[in-house]
């Protein structure tokens, strides 16, 4: 809290009002009370950090400058002004360093990282973070130790990276308690709130929540029960306890406006207008949804507007308002799409930081090693040269030859270093290349996938509004009649309808799918039945498959083996994996059946799932089925990105690389294929012990 930090706020007050001086003390007063009103009186807070800065610099007092600066660039990002709160933490960022003040650096590195994550610019967020850890470890100080890990277990729950958000959560909230600091331990119980809310966790979300506004309570902490009001109000809205959630929305409004958190008020409208949805008050849900869509928009805030905007349609829907309802679900539509594409465009980046993190490391430990190597090399050759002058001090001649070849090894090993650093460069030259040059073949492939149901989706859309354009003039003889022509473009309409929505579910598939690349290993493992896993997904895909075809049946085989012992693996991302074979396998026999149909040949589908375990506790599971197999050429792309066998529409080519990715990368397996064309396929995973 700043010099007087076991102060009351009325104290404070009396020794700024008593103390006239125009000197460093008046600055640390004004810091310490403008600290002090923070989270209570924000406004008035930021009114004294000024001044503090404005004496500051007029003193050249660069602590007390540093200090104003900070509370400044909290106090903006609250408010979420975002550029203004990254300058002014940067600018006391490099003020504490220069006086010295390593917490004061901790501190505002923490801010900067907020701001940052808050923005979605993750690797950003994650290097200042990283920064801020580092010094507060080197301190022992473990109040910024819980900040700071709970601000990474915030980060990775944003990431969608869960298992790693619930390490970094849990170490915050153990620092915390051990650091007395209730502020940090209310943080980590509300990170802990944001990362079961992702996960559709509902009450135990509003538990965690619960517990940080009972802290925020007991601190006066303002802002944290205007946080924690919204937060426990969505949550009882999730849950449809509406009487709860209105009640939390009534208060969080009221407060937002009482301390002009003017970034909070679009939340807290957002939550009453669901309420008023939920409870047969569409007109009142439209106002406030549409109060929360104006100052979202303004702020940039994408996420609420794109939330304010599925309100307001479906309350214009209920009003009757059809044509408002359609451009408000057309709003709606272009936010998701926006905030679906940034969301690859962070984990693009975050993935990109992290690989030239884990490169920079690697190098600066090779290139001390070599420092190291050349250092011992140059002791030696030092010893040697003392030794052999102590030794032969008379034999000035012998002296000067070691000299110069000490010299000469001295010059070698320097161009040894050089040509390994410009070799180093070349290597960070050629990742760089093949990074990009994979890239671009990922954009690529993503934009042609894309493009497909994009350009079905587009022409459906100009036929619909032709057909809606014309104009009504007087038809031949024989034409359909007024009534009946309205059926026909009805019954067309529907169909482009119909249409528009499959190939949109496609382009939703890829993006899914896409979306599951990025999220792979995030996953925890788990001791599993893989028996009771591949019986699940086979029967899954059995009837996924019979349902789209009444008429299809075939022969499913067993032979697990009985003594197969639980197995660690993420169970999701491994029953995604069986599914896709299981889904792939019959969709293969039923190919082949209409084909010995349209032949004239029997033919029985048949598609057998097997597990077993070998002597070295190794683990198989084979999916092996009898219908068309695939040529050699196929089989060579088969775990390609995109590529698809299948017609246009019913596949994306992204199932077989990401089950590839699963068992490989995610579980340190392997995945093969045997085939033999119009024979039949067998997919085998093998799970290391």
């Amino acid at each position: 809290m700043g010099l007087f930090a076991q102060t009351s706020m009325a104290e404070l007050r009396l020794k700024l009002q008593s103390y006239p001086h125009a000197d460093t003390g008046r600055v640390n007063r004004l810091n310490a009370l403008a600290m002090e009103l923070r989270n209570t009186v924000a406004d008035e807070s930021a009114a004294l950090f000024q001044e503090a800065l404005t004496l500051a610099q007029q003193l050249n007092y660069r602590a007390g400058m540093a200090e104003a600066q900070l509370g400044l660039g909290f106090y903006y990002r609250h408010r979420g002004e975002y550029d203004r709160a990254e300058t002014y933490s940067e600018q006391a960022r490099a003020g504490f360093a220069q006086t010295g003040n390593r917490l004061g650096q901790t501190r505002s590195l923490y801010n900067l990282s907020s701001t940052f994550s808050e923005q979605g610019m993750y690797d950003k967020s994650l290097t200042a973070n990283l920064r801020g850890l580092a010094l507060a470890e080197a301190q022992h100080d473990r109040k910024w130790m819980a900040f700071l890990n709970t601000r990474l277990g915030i980060t990775s729950t944003l990431l969608g990276e869960y298992s790693h958000a619930q390490q970094y959560l849990s170490r915050g909230l153990k620092y915390a308690r051990e650091s007395g600091d209730l502020l940090s331990v209310g943080n980590a119980h509300s990170g802990f709130g944001d990362l079961y809310r992702v996960q559709g966790l509902w009450a135990e979300a509003q538990r965690s929540y619960e517990a940080e506004l009972a802290i925020s309570r007991q601190t006066n902490n303002q802002a944290g029960l205007l946080f924690e009001e919204i937060n426990i109000g969505e949550m009882a809205e999730r849950q449809k306890h509406y009487v709860q959630a209105l009640a939390y929305a009534k208060r969080s409004l009221m407060r937002a406006s009482s301390l002009q958190l003017l970034g909070e008020m679009p939340r807290a409208e957002l939550l009453l207008s669901r309420v008023f949805l939920h409870t047969g008050r569409p007109d009142s849900a439209l106002v406030y949804a549409r109060r929360s869509l104006l100052t979202s928009q303004r702020s940039g805030a994408k996420s609420q507007s794109r939330d304010a905007s599925e309100v307001m349609a479906q309350a214009s829907a209920k009003l009757g308002r059809y044509a408002d309802a359609y451009r408000y679900e057309q709003l709606f539509s272009a936010y998701k799409d926006s905030l679906n594409s940034s969301d690859l465009q962070r984990r693009a980046a975050v993935l990109q930081y992290r690989a030239e993190l884990a490169k920079k490391q690697a190098e600066i430990g090779l290139l001390t090693k070599n420092s190291q190597l050349i250092r011992k090399q140059n002791r030696a050759q030092q010893w040697f040269l003392i030794g052999a002058l102590m030794s032969l001090g008379a034999v000035a001649g012998l002296s000067v030859v070691l000299w110069r070849s000490n010299g000469q090894k001295r010059r070698a090993y320097a161009l040894l270093k050089q040509q390994q650093d410009e070799l180093h460069a070349a290597q960070g030259q050629l990742v760089q290349a093949e990074k990009w040059a994979f890239v671009g073949e990922l954009s690529a492939g993503i934009a042609h996938e894309l493009q497909n149901p994009l350009n079905f989706m587009k022409n459906f859309a100009e036929v619909s509004v032709a057909m809606l354009s014309q104009d009504g003039a007087k038809r031949p003889a024989g034409r359909l009649g007024t009534a009946e022509r309205e059926q026909e473009i009805m019954a067309g309409l529907k169909q482009n309808l119909q249409q528009i929505s499959q190939h949109g579910q496609r382009a939703s598939s890829i993006i899914n799918d896409m979306l599951a690349h990025a999220r792979l290993g995030t996953g925890q493992r788990v001791p599993t039945d893989l028996n009771a896993l591949a019986e699940e997904s086979l029967m899954l895909a059995y009837q996924g498959l019979c349902a789209d075809d009444k008429t299809f049946q075939a022969k499913l085989g067993r032979d697990f083996d009985p003594g197969l012992d639980v197995v660690e693996v993420v169970a999701q991302d491994m029953g995604r994996t069986l599914l896709n074979l299981c889904t792939n396998a019959l969709y293969a026999v039923r190919q082949r059946q209409q084909q010995a149909l349209a032949a004239g040949v029997p033919y029985v589908p048949a598609v057998t799932v097997s597990t077993f375990q070998n002597f070295d506790l190794s683990v198989e599971i084979r999916v092996r089925d009898n219908g068309t197999g695939m040529s050699e050429a196929v089989k060579e792309r088969i775990f390609h990105s995109f590529f698809t066998t299948k017609p246009i529409g019913e596949g994306t080519g992204l199932g077989l690389s990401l089950s590839h990715d699963i068992v490989t990368k995610g579980h340190g397996g392997t995945l093969t294929v045997e085939s033999r064309e119009g024979e039949g396929t067998e997919f085998v995973i093998t799970l290391p012990a």
